[in-house]
């Protein structure tokens, strides 16, 4: 008898091979195209098949640049830039900016100021023409002035009221003592209320300067329009300022500064030490190391089962309710740190296992470790630069900071030939033996004394 046995057919089916790398697709990205005005005013483009654009300008001028009877100054020009020009009122220009539908946008750092806005490709012209009259060519009416005083009032206390931001002040404040990178953004209130339209107009103009303009446009239109542009609209603008503008000494002392208020239920507390530039080549290192550090909350799980060592210390031993690393470049220093939110009695184990987790990085991390952290490094800048905005800024900030915005095939590649050896000789050469500074405000009453903080930077070993 025959008994038929069911066997199933196999069949192959060969896909096609791509032999085309992610590294083909990669530098197949819009190149960064560079021009210069006669006065020294830098433009900088990224055209892309896009019916929108993001257009503004990288000013340098903030905190770091004024006195201490003009900090502030930058910051409150913000409030009047869009309040009347020397050719359109107020009226006119909120007609005019409500017609185009863009969205203008500004912000102050102690470093520079940044004003851009987004709109349409079809109203790119109008809007880089209000935009480049409103901050080139502003009024400064009296009037308008005395009232943004009580709006940037209101705008200090805000930021006071927030914890992290004062946080950071006090971390700039200690860490730089002495020197105008330890000024906040917004000025102290007595530089506001004696505050003169005369005074901010002498200012603007001397710190508003071509040879300090980046001006940067990242869409749907050809650099020879942006260019035409800025011929049409900034060459009248001063090259430089007679005067020299000094950034003041770079200083950094490791120290403290701890603001305690038991009525808080937790402490928030920042612990860094000095950093690489925005031009060290150790900068994309230490920014690895940001990235492989990481951050944690308490919406997260808890457990050991957490990508950084890092994370799985602070969740399983109930260390903090969050935290996260940070790395803050500057034009010849930076802070690179971890800032947290812990319960009281914890706060002590916390900055001793950040200590910890630096000096292993020093010498014990290896290049499985660090794969991790690559990808994510490298996914964050891949998002950031998938939109016109986030292009924009990568591209202004690079361009102002260094002169030149490497491509992105340039960074991943940047990444990859980072070896564990070169963490460690970095993280040695920024960590080991360093003096940190502290910040903290809150039940701060755990966090331990200076002199033993600062003896955990580094490891006694045979």
């Amino acid at each position: 008898m025959l008994s038929k046995v069911w066997i199933p057919v196999k069949k192959c089916f060969q896909r096609n091979v791509c032999t085309v790398t992610s590294s083909h697709f990669l530098k197949k990205f819009p190149p960064t195209q560079y021009s210069m005005l006669s006065n020294g005013l830098t433009i900088a483009t990224e055209e892309r098949s896009s019916s929108n654009v993001c257009i503004g300008v990288y000013i340098g001028s903030g905190s770091r640049v004024e006195d201490e009877s003009h900090n502030g100054f930058t910051h409150f020009f913000e409030h009047i830039a869009f309040k009347g020009s020397m050719k359109r009122s107020r009226e006119n220009l909120e007609t005019e900016i409500s017609k185009t539908g863009a969205r203008f946008k500004y912000f102050t750092t102690r470093e520079f100021t940044v004003y851009y806005a987004e709109c349409l490709v079809r109203d790119f012209k109008c809007v880089a023409d209000i935009l480049c009259e409103s901050v080139f060519n502003n009024a400064f009416i009296g009037a308008e002035i005395e009232q943004q005083k009580h709006v940037v009032y209101q705008e200090m206390l805000q930021h006071d009221v927030s914890t992290q931001n004062t946080l950071y002040d006090y971390l700039h404040s200690t860490a730089f003592q002495g020197t105008p990178l330890a000024q906040t953004v917004t000025g102290p209130s007595k530089n506001l209320y004696s505050l003169q339209n005369n005074y901010l107009c002498e200012f603007i103009t001397k710190m508003f300067t071509a040879k300090r303009t980046v001006l940067v446009a990242v869409g749907g239109i050809p650099h020879e329009a942006v260019v035409s542009l800025g011929q049409e609209h900034l060459c009248d603008v001063d090259p430089c300022c007679s005067d020299v503008i000094n950034l003041g000494p770079k200083r950094y002392t490791g120290s403290e500064i701890i603001y305690r208020n038991d009525s808080m239920p937790v402490a928030h507390v920042a612990i860094a030490v000095e950093g690489p530039s925005f031009t060290d080549e150790n900068k994309i290192v230490m920014d690895l190391v940001t990235s492989y550090i990481g951050g944690w909350d308490d919406s997260q799980p808890r457990g050991i089962n957490h990508g950084t060592r890092l994370a799985h210390q602070a969740s399983a031993g109930g260390l903090c309710e969050s935290y996260k690393a940070f790395n803050i470049h500057y034009k010849d220093t930076g802070l690179c740190g971890v800032e947290f939110i812990s319960p009281k009695l914890e706060t002590d184990d916390m900055i001793l296992t950040i200590q910890e987790e630096w000096m292993r990085l020093s010498h014990m991390v290896t290049d499985n470790e660090l794969l991790r952290a690559k990808n994510e490094l490298k996914s964050k800048i891949l998002t950031k630069v998938q939109t016109t905005t986030g292009a924009f800024h990568d591209i202004g900030l690079n361009v102002f900071q260094a002169g030149y915005r490497p491509s992105i095939y340039e960074q991943l590649v940047a990444i990859d030939n980072i070896s564990a050896a070169k963490v460690k000789n970095v993280c040695e050469e920024y960590f080991y033996d360093k003096c940190p500074v502290i910040s903290g405000i809150g039940a701060t009453e755990g966090i331990m004394q200076y002199p033993r903080t600062r003896s955990w930077m580094y490891w006694l070993r045979v």
